[in-house]
């Protein structure tokens, strides 16, 4: 049974403790102290030793607990223990030894003085004026606190345990000099610490990363306070970075690949007294008249209010105002609004148009302020659109289908319209504005040229502010010109139900003189494809494209890739493409494999010809890494022998040869013979 002594105390020796313990590697975390264990939650991987050990002592728990590394993940002042740590290996049999060192961060240390030892630090405080807030913990107190000048403008922030308020007590400090508090602690948090206790000068150590140092620097640069700064000790040559260890111990294990570090996770329990802002995602449904009463008492109580500069127009509030609705736009407002904040918390409001819920920005915007750390999200519900545009048409919606071309690219929502509106009795749409419903209407105009349907369109433009509703016909709808947001309802009188399955048949086809798969065969083929609604397929050797067209028409997320050398047969292709009104069909000139390179990863591959190249095509697919499903047609015995061989070379065991005779009756004279086509073989398979 592998095990690993951590000598922690620290964020970085914790997080190595639960790498490890999630990679179920067990684990001896040594702490000097009860608080110190308190952040590592003991498990059936990790066993938690407190207490201060010498040299002696260490020896006694390797020679009891026998591990095959020791890691000292110790705080890089704490020479006295690395000490110890060092005199202990001289005495104990030869194990892996790490030294883990802390991460570096970019800070802007002009406002910052260095010494190297915490005596030169108080002997350079002696020559200043004003108060001291002190954040190097209370074992360096003694030195601090030797000269009276100094001690008496001390402020000592330490850790809330017995041992700490004790050594504050010997040194003479009163109750108001002491603040007992346990950290991480945010540039905010900081920055009210040193405006409460008007400090001139903060002391710290350079303790890195995981020591916080960068937030109280920055925050001593936000108040103009002073930063005297004690050195780390020179690291070890040998120290190594918090990956180099974990590396290097899953490799002393014979682990051949190492977990993701285990990173803070931020929950509902570790909500702090650092959380200063609680802010309402807001639904302002379509303006002023139809907010809820929730979002107006959210309004009329909050201390800051965002939103598109169209929803702020007209509010009455004292609130501060931003017209930013986006996260990279509010995210650096939010922080300034937490590092101005001292005590208590403030109110925020974004509103956004219609409903939080239906496809609304608040979803996206509420997981980047809750990794603030410092942010309290509530959503609040509004009147969507959708239910706005129903009653305006005096409609139902449950029974919709519901399409957004708002903030949705071209390519995902025309395909997905163009689909619905020919199977649905009504579809509804956000749009963008008159341009989206212009689009719209030449969509269903070339819809109802085809005999796909026959549409009419209700449209609310600017709902309850100023609005303009009405029907429309399909020639109106592609003319339409009015301002504004808009959310249509496209109701088809004619729908037809949508075939879950392949159903065209051959002379649905533009055909020409190019090869193409026969109706049955096509047919049979994609159902061993297995496809599902967001598959990526590659057709290779796509022909007339009859089973590219065939595949794309079953559902409008499916992303179909054309692959075709020949030029007259990819002419074909796109005429067939076009009459079947698909846009999610790319057409791409060339030969697999070469003609492979920049497309997506497929899901789904069908081979209806491979040029003689199976094994290479076959070769590129499985160089992508991921899982594939691929169905290869063959009627040559030349491409059934490249199958056999492709199946052998990769030991693919789970495929699925069958042969396929189809005989079609035609007409002789009075009677029907049945006609045989060609046999065909059909291979199905995981790659």
């Amino acid at each position: 049974m592998k095990k690993v002594i951590i000598f922690g105390g620290t964020t970085e020796g914790r997080k190595l403790a639960e790498t490890l313990e999630a990679a179920e590697i067990n684990c001896v975390y040594c702490v000097a102290t009860e608080y110190g264990k308190e952040p590592v939650k003991e498990s059936s991987y990790i066993k938690i030793h407190s207490g201060r050990l010498d040299a002696e002592g260490m020896v006694s728990l390797y020679e009891s607990e026998k591990p095959d590394a020791i890691v000292d993940a110790t705080h890089p002042f704490a020479e006295i223990v690395k000490k110890e740590i060092e005199t202990s290996l001289f005495k104990y049999q030869a194990v892996r030894f790490l030294r883990l060192a802390r991460d570096e961060e970019q800070i802007d240390y002009s406002n910052c003085t260095f010494f190297d030892s915490v005596q030169e630090c108080a002997k350079a405080l002696k020559e200043t004026a004003g108060n001291i807030f002190l954040t190097t913990g209370s074992k360096e107190l003694p030195v601090f606190c030797e000269d009276e000048s100094v001690r008496e403008r001390i402020i000592a922030r330490i850790i809330p345990n017995d041992e700490s308020l004790e050594i504050c007590k010997q040194q003479g400090l009163k109750g108001n000099q002491i603040v007992a508090m346990q950290g991480p602690f945010s540039k905010g948090m900081n920055i009210a610490c040193l405006k409460e206790f008007n400090a001139d000068i903060c002391v710290l150590k350079e303790s890195g990363k995981s020591g916080g140092e960068a937030n109280r620097i920055e925050a001593a640069n936000a108040c103009g306070t002073k930063c005297f700064v004690i050195r780390r000790p020179q690291e070890n040559a040998s120290a190594m970075t918090f990956k180099q260890v974990v590396e290097a111990i899953f490799k002393e294990f014979g682990i051949e690949k190492s977990p993701e570090p285990v990173l803070e996770k931020i929950t509902a329990d570790s909500i702090t007294a650092d959380k200063k802002i609680v802010v309402s995602l807001a639904g302002f449904g379509m303006g002023f008249g139809t907010v809820t009463a929730e979002v107006k008492q959210a309004v009329a109580e909050a201390d800051y209010l965002f939103g598109a500069p169209r929803m702020l127009l007209g509010l009455e509030s004292d609130a501060k105002k931003y017209p930013y609705y986006l996260a990279k736009d509010i995210l650096p407002c939010m922080e300034e609004i937490a590092d101005s904040i001292q005590f208590g918390k403030k109110k925020a409001v974004v509103l956004f148009s219609g409903d939080t819920g239906f496809y609304s920005g608040a979803t996206k915007l509420a997981e980047a302020l809750k990794q603030t750390g410092y942010i309290d999200v509530k959503i609040l519900p509004g009147i969507s659109s959708i239910n706005a545009v129903a009653a305006k048409a005096n409609l139902t919606w449950q029974d919709g289908h519901f399409l957004s071309a708002h903030g949705i690219s071209e390519d995902k929502w025309r395909p997905a319209l163009i689909d619905a509106v020919q199977h649905r009795d009504n579809t509804f749409v956000i749009t963008s504005g008159s341009k989206d419903v212009r689009d719209i209407g030449d969509i269903l105009l070339a819809l109802e040229q085809a005999d796909k349907g026959k549409y009419r369109v209700f449209i609310g433009t600017n709902l309850y502010s100023d609005e303009k509703t009405g029907w429309y016909s399909s020639e109106k709808c592609s003319t339409y010109n009015h301002d504004g947001l808009s959310t249509i309802i496209i109701q088809n009188q004619k729908p037809t139900p949508k075939v879950l399955a392949p159903e065209l048949s051959d002379n649905d086809y533009i055909r020409d003189k190019v090869p193409m798969s026969k109706e049955e065969i096509r047919q049979l083929s994609i159902c061993k494809l297995h496809l599902h609604k967001d598959a990526v397929v590659y057709d290779i050797g796509s022909g007339s494209g009859s089973v590219a067209v065939e595949m794309a028409r079953m559902a409008p997320g499916i992303k179909v890739y054309a692959i075709e050398l020949k030029d007259e047969a990819c002419q074909l292709i796109r005429k067939n493409v076009d009459k079947f009104m698909l846009e999610n069909v790319n057409v791409i000139s060339g030969i697999a494999p070469d003609a492979l390179e920049n497309l997506p990863v497929p899901t789904h591959v069908f081979i209806g010809g491979s040029g003689g190249r199976l094994e290479d095509i076959i070769e590129k697919l499985k160089g992508y890494n991921s899982p594939i499903r691929i169905v290869i047609n063959a009627v040559t015995i030349e491409t059934i022998s490249e199958i056999n061989s492709v199946l052998k070379k990769y030991e693919i065991e789970n495929a699925d040869v069958i042969q396929v005779t189809v005989s079609k009756a035609k007409k002789a004279g009075d009677y029907s013979i049945m006609q045989g086509q060609n046999p065909v073989y059909i291979a199905a398979f995981e790659l």
